[in-house]
């Protein structure tokens, strides 16, 4: 049995970054796409909902902003644990 090394610091500040940005699209569109084109009787209200919401400049603006936000926890995370375990 082979044993496991630990992820690198860049390697989880990346994977962060994008498990922060998938989780903001996810929320966005669905909110965007239930508030927009749900109940409204037109079947075409569904796309166009979801047009609308991936074209938005501030949807992609908030994605951005959570994977930077996710990548900068990460990194202060792991380097204060960093400095910890060198204590």
């Amino acid at each position: 049995m082979s044993r496991r090394t630990r992820p690198e610091l860049w390697q989880m500040v990346v994977v962060v970054a994008v498990g922060a940005a998938a989780i903001a699209f996810v929320i966005l569109v669905a909110v965007g796409v239930l508030r927009d084109g749900v109940g409204t009787g037109d079947p075409l209200d569904y796309w166009r909902a979801i047009g609308r919401e991936l074209t938005d400049a501030d949807n992609w603006r908030v994605i951005g902003l959570s994977a930077l936000a996710g990548a900068a926890v990460t990194a202060v995370v792991g380097a204060v644990a960093r400095l910890v375990r060198r204590s």
